[in-house]
């Protein structure tokens, strides 16, 4: 009885030490730890910790000169909840995060077997947060060129608020260009960032920005440079650096882009006949490109292209005959110039014929000089009105009804156009391409 009574309290005592050992595996049974020196055993799969801070401020967590294993952490602010930070490979292939804490308030640290099933040690730290480490506390930046100390591999938060409506330019100037990229946010939420599609952004970036208006700037510096120089500019928006003014186009071959703005590029593309239509940069660069088609400009969008050929982009869109489409080469890789086409009507780079009746607009398309055809209005004078595909009257002009009269629209920018053609009694609708 004795012996059997031993052998039962061995084989219960292992199995409360298997217990131990493997408790942390989640994050419901997560090992309290503090301030100091702690170990995760990878062994024996992810690592689960639970620290609460003893007061407000920041901790930093990390295993930065105490391993040689390629460690993978993450952070939450509780269980059944996204990382709000991770790290990976920030010192060689360990991990290090610095985060904002509130006395009281419990924080959850996994160090994931992602890479490493490695017994290794770590440690955790509090102190006080500098002016610009959180996006509670930011610096204030005005309009202009300035330098700021950016700790290597760190963050820095900056707070500008809009002195009127329009473009903002937020880039840094020379060496710094390579190491540091922006993220704009209306506040600390992180729910999106406002240049990007909630992605980090190149050097430059550009935002909409109204008067009035404070914007929280996270300026990430990756190089071992800590002075950044970088500037903040006001100013209008050109044409294609946003949906609103996108390029009107229909047949493109290695038509030339750049993003020197710091902007996305948009053009709108209006389909003739139902048919593919083909959007590339495939075989006419070798910078990165990233390709988007919307429907709209508050829609949401419809196709996109990353790496479908090397890095370029390449998509072939199903059309249908008189829907407007807008197409968007995105800045986010940050490429130089270079050069896309678009080919339209079942893969043909033939510009479609643009029928008129007894009334017309000929040559169509046209580099400019034109013949307007008013043989079917009998009114002494017809209102001619040439209009954007949005809808924008950009030229108006009278002329004998009745009649073909040439005129020039030499100046029209290339693109797709409707021209109004109207009397008291009628009232008639052309297609028209300048080249």
């Amino acid at each position: 009885m004795f012996k059997f009574t031993l052998l039962s309290l061995i084989v219960w005592g292992l199995a409360i030490q298997t217990s131990l050992a493997q408790g942390g595996q989640v994050c419901e049974e997560a090992v309290i730890v503090e301030q100091g020196l702690n170990v995760s055993d990878n062994s024996l799969g992810d690592q689960w910790f639970k620290y609460t801070a003893t007061s407000s401020g920041k901790v930093t967590v990390s295993s930065c000169g105490q391993t040689s294993a390629n460690t993978y952490l993450e952070i939450y602010d509780g269980c059944g909840t996204e990382a709000f930070t991770f790290s990976d490979d920030y010192c060689e292939t360990q991990s290090e995060v610095n985060f904002e804490v509130v006395s009281g308030l419990s924080y959850w640290i996994c160090w994931r077997a992602k890479y490493t099933s490695q017994i290794f040690e770590w440690f955790l730290t509090e102190s006080q947060a500098e002016s610009g480490e959180f996006c509670s506390d930011p610096i204030p930046a005005s309009a202009g060129s300035m330098q700021s100390v950016v700790p290597s591999n760190d963050y820095r938060w900056f707070q500008y608020t809009a002195s009127g409506d329009g473009k903002i330019t937020i880039e840094t100037n020379g060496a710094n260009d390579a190491d540091c990229k922006f993220a704009v946010f209306n506040d600390c939420s992180y729910t999106s960032t406002l240049n990007n599609d909630g992605s980090w952004n190149p050097h430059k970036i550009a935002i909409e920005g109204q008067s009035g208006e404070t914007y929280l700037i996270a300026m990430h510096n990756s190089g071992s440079d800590t002075d950044i120089d970088w500037s903040i500019t006001e100013s209008g928006w050109q044409s294609g650096e946003r949906c609103s003014e996108a390029i009107d186009v229909y047949n493109l071959n290695e038509a030339p882009i750049n993003h020197d703005s710091g902007t996305d590029k948009w053009f709108r593309f209006v389909a003739f006949e139902d048919g593919d239509i083909t959007i590339t940069s495939a075989l006419l660069t070798n910078e990165d490109t990233y390709l988007e088609v919307y429907e709209g400009c508050d829609s949401e969008r419809i196709a996109f292209s990353d790496d479908a050929n090397g890095l370029q982009s390449e998509l072939v869109l199903n059309a249908t005959a008189n829907k407007t489409y807008y197409i968007k080469w995105n800045n986010i890789f940050e490429p130089e110039q270079y050069a896309w086409s678009l080919k339209a009507g079942n893969l043909s780079t033939a510009t479609p014929e643009l029928k008129n009746d007894f009334y017309g607009v000929y040559p169509n398309p046209s580099y400019g000089p034109v013949t307007i055809n008013l043989s079917g209005f009998e009114s002494e004078m017809v209102t001619v009105k040439v209009m954007s595909v949005s809808g924008v009257v950009v030229k108006m002009f009278e002329v004998p009804g009745g009649d073909e009269t040439a005129y020039d629209l030499s100046d029209l920018n290339n693109g797709l156009y409707q021209i109004v053609l109207e009397d008291l009694v009628s009232k008639k609708v052309v297609k028209f391409l300048k080249k």
